[in-house]
C-alpha cells in the first residue's frame, strides 16, 4: 500500500509539472509558435503520467491484508496475509503470539525480585524479567500453563521454609552498597565496610523466601551479588 501510494503521488507530481511547462509554452509561444509542438509532447506527458499515477492509486484498493490488533499496546497491523507465526508488533515491537492464525491472550505478571511489569502467553515456557533478568516461575501442567491458576497473576510455589541471604561478592559501587547495607541492617558504616572484607557473609537468616529474594534484587542494583539459600539446605 505504501507503495503504490509513493508512486502515485511521484507520478501525479510529474503530471501536474508537466502541465504546468506546457501550458507556459502555450501562453508565451502561441498555438503557432515554435515550441507549441513541443508543448503538446509535454501535455502528452502529463497526461501519461496523470493516468498512471491514477491506475497506481488505484491499486492501494486491491492490496489485500489481514488486520491484526497488538495485545500489549492495543496497535493496529496490517499484513498481507493470515499471520503463520508469531510477528513484531510495529509499535510497541514486541513479539505478538499466533495460534492457527489468531492472536493468543497474553497474561500479565510482575516479578518477584523487581516488581517489573512482564506478559506471557500460553507459548511461554520460561519467562525471564524484562527489567532484572530473573527468571518469573509460572505454573505448568504437562508443559503448558496451567489454566486453573492464571486468575492469580503469579504463579509461584508456595515455599513456607526459613531462608538466609548471604552476600558473595560486589562490584564497584562500594558507597551505593554501604548505604545500602546500612539502612537493611541497622549497622554503621564502618561495621559495614568490616563485612565486605569477609566475603562471603551472612546477612540476614531466618527470613521468608520472599523478603529474602526481594533483598537480593535490591543488592544486584548496587553491584552485590548474594544468594538466598533455605536454612535447612545451608546446614547440610
Amino acid at each position: 500500500m505504501e507503495v503504490h501510494g509513493e508512486n502515485a503521488l511521484t507520478y501525479a507530481a510529474g503530471a501536474v509539472a508537466a502541465f504546468v511547462f506546457s501550458g507556459l509554452m502555450l501562453r508565451y509561444e502561441g498555438s503557432k509558435g515554435v515550441f507549441a509542438p513541443l508543448a503538446v509532447i509535454v501535455l502528452l506527458i502529463g497526461l501519461g503520467l496523470a493516468g498512471y499515477a491514477t491506475y497506481r492509486a488505484f491499486l492501494i484498493r486491491k492490496v489485500r491484508y489481514v488486520y491484526y490488533t497488538c495485545p500489549y499496546c492495543e496497535t493496529g497491523n496490517a499484513l498481507t496475509e493470515e499471520a503463520t507465526g508469531d510477528f513484531i508488533c510495529i509499535d510497541c515491537n514486541r513479539l505478538i503470539p499466533v495460534k492457527d492464525g489468531k492472536i493468543l491472550e497474553v497474561h500479565q505478571v510482575r516479578c518477584g525480585f523487581c516488581n517489573a511489569l512482564n506478559y506471557f502467553n500460553e507459548k511461554t515456557d520460561v519467562l525471564l524479567c524484562e527489567e532484572c533478568n530473573h527468571e518469573v516461575p509460572l505454573a505448568h501442567d504437562d508443559g503448558h500453563i496451567a489454566k486453573k491458576k492464571l486468575a492469580s497473576g503469579y504463579a509461584v510455589e508456595e515455599d513456607d521454609r526459613p531462608y538466609e541471604l548471604i552476600l558473595v561478592a560486589h562490584g564497584p559501587k562500594t558507597e551505593e552498597l554501604i548505604t545500602t547495607l546500612q539502612q537493611m541492617l541497622a549497622l554503621n558504616r564502618n561495621q559495614v565496610k568490616d563485612m565486605l572484607t569477609e566475603l562471603p557473609v551472612t546477612l540476614l537468616t531466618g527470613i521468608p523466601k520472599k523478603k529474602a529474594q526481594m533483598l537480593q534484587a535490591q543488592l544486584s542494583i548496587h553491584d552485590g551479588a548474594a544468594d538466598t539459600r533455605p536454612l535447612d539446605e545451608s546446614m547440610i
